[in-house]
């Protein structure tokens, strides 16, 4: 089985023989099988390569850029700070989208909201015993500006 970039190589390399797509395509069945990009595929490749295009590999397309270390740094700092930020307050502060900082914070740094501050999702053991504490404290002083 060969990889769609060394398909791509050897047809590059039939278009500069004089191969059409069709016989490129063929050329494709007989070496990979059932494995062959479609024909559809070759006569695009084809039609790129007679234009002059030199490059086989794919070229970078528009979408969601990855997450960097440094992001992911910069959040963690930031709700050390202050766990209370919502969603959209870090969104303006970094300048990020509104999904990439949900997605920085639950699926990087394993963090949910509960009692309006971002919390680890797994409350370990050091954890554990000061966020109690810090929720029962609170409880106690609304409690207590109640009474």
């Amino acid at each position: 089985m060969f990889s769609k970039q060394k398909q791509r190589s050897w047809i590059k390399i039939e278009c500069l023989r004089g191969r059409t797509a069709r016989q490129c395509h063929q050329g494709l069945q007989e070496a990979c099988g059932e494995f062959a990009v479609p024909y559809r595929t070759v006569e695009r490749w084809v039609k790129a390569f007679n234009q002059g295009r030199q490059n086989v590999t794919d070229m970078r397309r528009p979408g969601r850029h990855s997450v960097s270390e440094e992001e992911v740094y910069a959040f963690s700092a930031l709700l050390d700070s202050d766990r209370r930020h919502t969603i959209r307050e870090l969104a303006r502060e970094t300048g990020l989208a509104h999904t990439t900082v949900l997605q920085i914070l639950i699926s990087r740094l394993g963090m949910r909201k509960i009692a309006s501050r971002w919390v680890p999702h797994d409350l370990t053991d050091p954890i554990h015993p000061s966020f109690c504490n810090t929720i029962l404290g609170s409880v106690q002083r609304k409690l207590w500006q109640i009474c």
